[in-house]
């Protein structure tokens, strides 16, 4: 019987192509910030500065530990040599943690049905690996679309610390709606993480493949869907019988 249906956030409820426009966004405000310590301070500078802040969190991802923006902004100021002040740190990673709401993502078609469909049968949550845009920014997004209130948690790996497949994502809604594992099913499109980190922790996996361009369809997952309409047959499928 299941009782929690948890969804993945980006590729899986969210799609986006806006990340390099968001990047030089980002590059522009820290120029402009910056150059009050570094007059001399080029777009050759940040651009390089930035390269190098990318490499430390893309490593810190490999390792499945969640980075952020702060960490990501000192990196970019040591790189060019300079120190900043506290409020002038603090207003640069809420720029670079929030652009995210001034050039969104899409939301999939038939996504937010499917959550809502979710949450008129059994408990509801969102599990996702953060990236540059933290969980309050993703609950924003939600809101945005209305269906913010449709989740009765949320496990987010900025506030975690940990990246999917660790199952220290998907235990915070497990316990906080007290429900076990083999009474939950996720959904997301990565197979190494979300699908392998749910199965590995006992739960079900749905596998959408229909906003991933890079996803393949062989998958460890109990069910593979190409679109979110297939969501309650998929449910129905293993055995969805679960009561809030």
């Amino acid at each position: 019987m299941i009782k929690l249906i948890t969804f993945d956030f980006w590729n899986t409820l969210f799609v986006d192509r806006g990340e390099e426009i968001r990047n030089e966004m980002r590059k522009e405000f820290a120029l402009n910030r910056l150059q009050k310590y570094k007059p001399d301070l080029t777009k050759e500078d940040i651009d390089s500065a930035f390269e190098e802040a990318k490499i430390n969190f893309e490593l810190q991802w490999q390792r499945y530990t969640a980075s952020n923006m702060t960490d990501y902004v000192r990196v970019v100021c040591n790189e060019l040599g300079i120190e900043i002040d506290s409020k002038d740190e603090t207003e640069i990673v809420e720029f670079f943690e929030t652009v995210l709401l001034k050039h969104q993502p899409l939301l999939i078609p038939k996504a937010g049905d499917a959550v809502r469909h979710a949450k008129s049968r059994v408990k509801v949550g969102l599990i996702s690996d953060t990236g540059y845009s933290p969980g309050t920014t993703l609950r924003k997004i939600l809101g945005s679309h209305g269906i913010e209130s449709y989740f009765d948690s949320f496990s987010f790996s900025n506030e975690t610390g940990y990246l999917k497949p660790r199952i220290e994502t998907f235990l915070p809604i497990l316990h906080d709606l007290k429900i076990r594992p083999e009474e939950s099913v996720h959904i997301g499109d990565l197979e190494h993480t979300d699908i392998a980190g749910a199965k590995r922790l006992g739960m079900k996996a749905i596998k959408f493949i229909g906003a991933n361009k890079l996803a393949v369809r062989e998958s460890i997952a109990d069910v593979v869907i190409d679109d979110m309409a297939e969501l309650p047959a998929a449910l129905e499928r293993l055995q969805y019988n679960g009561n809030k």
